[in-house]
């Protein structure tokens, strides 16, 4: 048992549901409904569907580290497997938060960002962390 990990695992839950509840504020800080009414009705709703998926995955995310954390400290094959999907998929996102997002957003919004890319650079970290240093 990899105590150090298993701790950083379960900020990582704890982080990873605060994203999804931060979700729940991003359309009216966004103007979701202002900007989706210029758009057809199809985008508007794979946009809306897309949006609920987003939030359901990381809860999923979330509830893998709390019920599997020994698992992504490397004690089974899938754990690794699930602990390495999840940094290359924190990776990127970290890439994209600071280069494709729309720099007057973020320039308007310099703590969001700073604490948006600390929490993505944090999971990022630990999840590769799990897949190169776990058991």
């Amino acid at each position: 048992m990899n105590l150090p990990l298993e701790s950083s695992i379960q900020i990582a839950l704890a982080l990873q549901l605060v994203i999804a509840f931060a979700n729940f504020f991003a359309p009216a800080k966004l103007h979701y409904r202002e900007n989706l009414v210029k758009v057809s009705p199809i985008v508007r709703q794979i946009f809306t569907v897309h949006s609920v998926f987003i939030v359901l995955v990381l809860v999923g995310f979330g509830l893998i580290c709390l019920l599997y954390p020994k698992d992504l400290c490397g004690a089974s094959q899938l754990g690794r497997f699930i602990g390495g999907f999840l940094g290359v998929f924190w990776v990127l996102r970290v890439i994209l938060q600071f280069t494709y997002y729309d720099r007057k957003v973020k320039e308007e919004n310099p703590l969001g960002t700073f604490c948006f890319g600390i929490v993505f650079l944090y999971l990022a970290t630990i999840f590769t962390i799990t897949l190169f240093f776990a058991k």
